[in-house]
Parts: C-alpha cells; sequence; structure tokens
C-alpha cells in the first residue's frame, strides 16, 4: 500500500466572495483529481468565518459531480449536531452519489461554542457522538435504524436509500492523542494527526500496534477495511523561492488563525491566543512552506520517523489563491510525492505491508 495523499479544505473566509470561494475548491478539486490526489475532505464548522460552507454534505454532493475517482467526504461530521436517522440516509445517499466513492468521518466537535448554536446542550456531547454512532452505522450497515435511545430518541424506521459500499463507507477519525490512536487502530479506523514536534511517530506506533493485536476484522467497527489509511494533516505552501513561500505561508496563516479565533475574541475569550500562530505551527513542524526541495526534505523527514500511508494537506486556507494552490499541489504531486513514497516503502513496518 503506497503512500497517498489527500487534501483538508476548511473553507474559510477570505477577500473573495463566499460564490468565488466555493467555485475555486471545485476547480481545485478537479485539478487535484487529475494530479492523482487520492481524498478530498471537508470540515464543518458553524456560525464562524472559518467556514462558508458549514454543511460538509452539501459541498460532498458538488464534489460528486466534478469527480470520478477521487475519495469524497467529510473530516468530520459533527455526529452530536444531526439527527441519527436523517444523516444515516444523507450518508447513503451521499455514497449513491459518489458510486462508492463516500468517506465517513465522525467526531464530536472542538468547538462548544458552535455545538451550542446547533443543540441545547453540549456537555453531553462525547457521549451523544458515541450513540450517534453506534445508531447510525448499525442503520447504515443493516438498512433499517431500529435503535432505543439513552440521550437520543429511540427509532424503528427503514432507510430509505443505502450506501454502495457495504457495511458502509470506511470511517475516518482525526485525533492527536494516543488514547484515540488506540481505539481507532483496534477498530481499522482510518486515523489522521499532525506531527506535533514528532509526537506523530509514538502515536503511529500506538496505532498500528492496536491494528496489529485485533485479527478478526468482523469484529472491527470497519469491518471493510483490511488497511487502513494512518496519516499527517498540516498546511503546505511551495513557492519559487523560500522567501516568497515564507510570505504566503504567514499571510494565509495569520487570516487563518483569526478566523479559527473569531468566535472566541467575539467573547472576550483569550484563551487560545497563539496556539494556532504561524511560529506555533512552524515550530511543532505542523506547517511546512519553501521551494520543492526544503519541501520536499521535510515531509521526507516525517515520513521516514513515523510509520504513514497518508499525508493530508491543507492547501487552500487564508488568502491562499486559487492559483498558488495549484501550484503547490503540482509541485507535491509531481516532484515530491516519488521520494516520500520511496522513503514510505524504506522505512514503514505497518503501514504499507498490504
Amino acid at each position: 500500500m503506497s503512500l497517498h495523499f489527500g487534501i483538508f479544505d476548511s473553507f474559510d473566509l477570505n477577500h473573495a466572495s463566499v460564490a468565488e470561494l466555493l467555485d475555486d475548491r471545485l476547480r481545485f478539486a478537479a485539478e487535484a483529481e487529475r494530479l492523482g490526489i487520492s481524498h478530498y475532505h471537508v470540515t464543518e464548522h458553524h456560525g464562524t468565518p472559518l467556514s462558508v460552507c458549514p454543511s460538509p454534505n452539501i459541498f460532498t454532493a458538488a464534489l460528486t459531480q466534478r469527480t470520478s475517482s477521487m475519495r469524497i467526504g467529510a473530516l468530520v461530521n459533527v455526529l452530536p449536531a444531526y439527527d441519527p436517522f436523517r444523516l444515516a440516509e444523507e450518508i447513503a445517499t451521499l455514497d449513491q452519489l459518489a458510486h462508492g466513492r463516500l468517506d465517513l468521518g465522525v467526531g464530536a466537535g472542538v468547538s462548544p461554542i458552535e455545538l451550542g448554536f446547533v443543540r441545547d446542550r453540549v456537555d453531553d456531547a462525547r457521549a451523544v457522538y458515541q450513540e450517534t454512532l453506534t445508531a447510525i452505522t448499525a442503520a447504515l450497515a443493516t438498512g433499517r435504524m431500529t435503535h432505543d435511545g439513552t440521550l437520543l430518541r429511540s427509532y424503528d424506521a427503514a432507510l430509505s436509500v443505502r450506501p454502495v459500499q457495504r457495511p458502509y463507507p470506511p470511517i475516518w477519525y482525526a485525533s492527536g492523542n494516543a488514547a484515540s490512536a488506540e481505539w481507532a487502530g483496534a477498530n481499522s479506523v482510518n486515523f489522521v494527526g499532525r506531527w506535533e514536534n514528532g509526537a506523530m511517530a509514538d502515536i503511529a506506533e500506538t496505532y498500528w500496534t492496536a491494528w496489529a493485536k485485533e485479527d478478526d476484522h468482523d469484529l472491527r467497527l470497519n469491518p471493510s477495511v483490511t488497511d487502513p489509511r494512518v496519516g499527517i494533516s498540516g498546511p503546505v505552501v511551495i513557492a519559487r523561492s523560500t522567501a516568497e513561500a515564507e510570505d504566503l505561508f504567514a499571510s494565509a496563516n495569520a487570516l487563518h488563525e483569526q478566523r479559527i479565533l473569531h468566535l472566541w475574541h467575539e467573547r472576550g475569550d483569550h484563551r487560545l491566543d497563539g496556539v494556532f500562530s504561524t511560529e506555533r505551527v512552524l515550530a511543532a513542524g505542523n506547517g511546512v512552506y519553501g521551494t520543492v526541495a526544503e519541501v520536499r526534505d521535510r515531509i521526507v523527514h516525517q515520513v521516514e520517523h513515523a510509520d504513514i500511508n497518508y499525508y493530508e494537506m491543507k492547501i487552500c486556507f487564508g488568502d491562499i489563491t486559487l492559483d498558488q494552490a495549484q501550484y503547490t499541489a503540482r509541485a507535491v504531486m509531481e516532484l515530491i510525492a516519488p521520494a516520500a513514497r520511496e522513503a514510505a516503502v524504506r522505512t514503514s513496518r505497518f503501514a504499507n505491508a498490504g
């Protein structure tokens, strides 16, 4: 199983109109597929300029009509924000529209402020997430949601549509801690984290150790996935010179940081100040910029030190233009991917064993 490259997109408001931004993203996705990028994942945010596309499933539906081979989906659907029955039917319909190319990203949400816009309570989000995941996976697998609710209400109804992929589209999860990695590995759930000064190396090892212990795939939450993806996610900017790339990265990340902190600052809360700064992102190795050679060396270094088979790039963010994003994507896939894949084959113990 060779190293694959994917895209992570958050749709943060920039200086273009919303329509222009979304049109550019669709053009970018088509070019990404042409270049051989294997996955396009979109995020979910509400009530914030961090995303002008708060429903990831709407954009995923559009992607089904603009792409034909790339896997697509949310990373993640914030499960506590949905009625489980409706979400299960949406997932099944999207998989039909995509002809079996949908990825099912799941999570509890990272912003209590945003979750408060769509739920009366936020303190039970983790428990609601777990119960919702149980309800929708069972419904997608059987075609009927038969669920005795605890935090959810009870359901007993047939889905109007079932997914192409059985029992359901492959599940993805994003996190940065070992406990989540162990759960994901034991269940063959595709997993994405950040580099965090090399912490991803230990997290990937935790994942693969848990994955190797469970040899009965039928008992896993992701039973159809026998060769899961484990990867690093972060912003990538490539330009013709180091100085140009540095300026592009700094400008884009400053706007992106502003969008992330918008809801907190609106409420006078500055506890997260600095967490998403350019200095912090770069110091932790959670983002890379530079010339082709510089970015190649950084990506190869991460691949050599973490047992991964997936690299999810945030290329469109902040005020990055479509032309700049396409330049980075082409440089990665044409000039960097071959070296990164060779490094993955050379150093991997688990990730490329499939």
